[in-house]
């Protein structure tokens, strides 16, 4: 107990060693000019190198690992749900945007009423600044015929507004051109295989309608979303072929889709949109028409939020059983300390910074891991996915900052309150009794 009689000569006697004239040793020297608020930093730091084999340094050991893992356990998770949902959002605006517009109709969903592309409404949307891109587009349902199969499917016309960069990632077999020509056609490579057909097959396309009427098509690319609705059933051809089998003239598309300028706001950006359109028109939003899609995205988000209690309530205790240990192993030396007149609140410091310490070393130690296998996930895709099951072929990583700023921000929080329980315990250390029964 070496620094505990340098602590006592400290709190006794701090001016009168100043003033002594005879040749200090070297460590009464490091104590005695040592600042009075640094001690309790200066005991816990002596207790970390002391009693390695102790009972409480093993303790420390294991609370420091629960730290370090529940950190990169929280890391991984956040980075890995912003990756998925990232992705998964990615996916679901490049096939039909933010906001779909159409005229009412009482007739099917797949047989639009005609609007003209240079409608006043329309522009005034391409003005708003809250909206980042306008695609016109325009629906039908046919068939397609192999010399094997038949199948029932949704054509969608795009042209030369299409958002070409925001559907290039889901190209398995890239075109010549950013939207189809005049017989030519994108499927998807699920569809193509089904069908037992590949890029430059040609497929006949049957529109039952009254007279009937077919055209031939030649596949151009393939691409892949993941999602099943859309790879299972649509394929886009030019908008040229909408308008002659629909008899409609030139400008007229079935709808529009829009690109938000942020979806994050998407809310507030949908109420001032709905005051800009006139009373024919309809705004379909994508919450709506892939709901089932976004309510799996909260799913998911609700099990990490899960974790991230379990988790962080586990670390918790280890840390608080590990600092009331030390605290239990410590008694004589804080019965000593306070029958030489330490304060309660410098006892505590000294097991607060030793918590902190301990939870310093063990986040430092865990965000070094996540951020590592985060990287090499990020950068390999080590850990692949069933497509058909999670719409992605591997565990995507996005670098939210904002979450691991959180996750850091809230298990130094937590671990601060629960580092607050145990020490109280120093208040109870009666000195006479402790210094007796030792």
């Amino acid at each position: 107990m070496k620094f505990l009689l340098s602590f006592a000569i400290l709190i006794r006697f701090p001016r009168q060693l100043g003033s002594i004239k005879k040749k200090p040793t070297t460590r009464v020297t490091f104590v005695t000019d040592m600042p009075r608020p640094s001690l309790s930093g200066f005991i816990a730091r002596r207790l970390q190198f002391s009693g390695k084999d102790s009972f409480s340094f093993t303790a420390i050991r294991v609370a420091r690992v629960s730290v370090c893992l529940a950190t990169a356990i929280l890391i991984i998770s956040v980075l890995i749900y912003s990756g998925y949902r990232h992705e998964i959002n990615k996916r679901i605006f490049s096939v039909g945007g933010h906001v779909a517009i159409r005229q009412f109709t009482t007739g099917s969903l797949y047989e639009e009423k005609p609007q003209n592309q240079g409608a006043p409404e329309i522009e005034k949307l391409r003005k708003a600044p809250f909206i980042r891109h306008v695609q016109s587009f325009a629906l039908k349902p046919a068939l397609v015929s192999t010399e094997n199969e038949v199948a029932g499917i949704i054509l969608k016309g795009i042209g030369d507004d299409f958002n070409f960069s925001a559907f290039r990632p889901n190209f398995t077999q890239m075109p010549r051109r950013k939207f189809p020509a005049e017989g030519e056609m994108w499927i998807s490579s699920k569809m193509a295989g089904t069908l037992m057909l590949k890029q430059g097959s040609e497929v006949v396309l049957f529109f039952m309608q009254d007279p009937p009427r077919y055209r031939k098509a030649k596949i151009t690319a393939l691409y892949q979303t993941g999602m099943e609705q859309v790879d299972d059933n649509l394929v886009f051809v030019s908008q040229n072929l909408i308008r002659e089998m629909n008899g409609w003239t030139a400008g007229q598309v079935g709808g529009f889709e829009l690109f938000v300028s942020d979806f994050s706001a998407f809310e507030s950006i949908y109420e001032r949109l709905l005051r800009l359109l006139p009373y024919h028109l309809a705004a379909e939003p994508v919450t709506i028409t892939q709901a089932q899609m976004f309510e799996w995205l909260d799913v998911i988000g609700r099990n990490v939020l899960i974790m991230f209690i379990l988790v962080s309530v586990v670390a918790g205790f280890n840390m608080a059983a590990t600092l009331l240990i030390l605290v239990m192993e410590r008694r004589k030396m804080i019965g000593i300390m306070k029958a030489l007149g330490a304060a309660d609140d410098v006892i505590r410091k000294i097991f607060i910074y030793n918590g902190l310490q301990t939870m310093g070393k063990g986040m430092l130690y865990g965000n070094i891991l996540a951020l590592g296998f985060c990287a090499l996930q990020y950068r390999f895709h080590l850990i692949p996915l069933d497509p058909e099951n999670y719409y992605l072929s591997f565990v995507p990583v996005a670098w939210s900052w904002t979450g691991f700023l959180g996750i850091n921000a809230g298990i130094f929080a937590l671990a601060w309150l629960v580092l607050l329980l145990p020490v109280r315990m120093v208040n109870r250390v009666e000195p006479a009794e402790t210094v007796r029964t030792e």
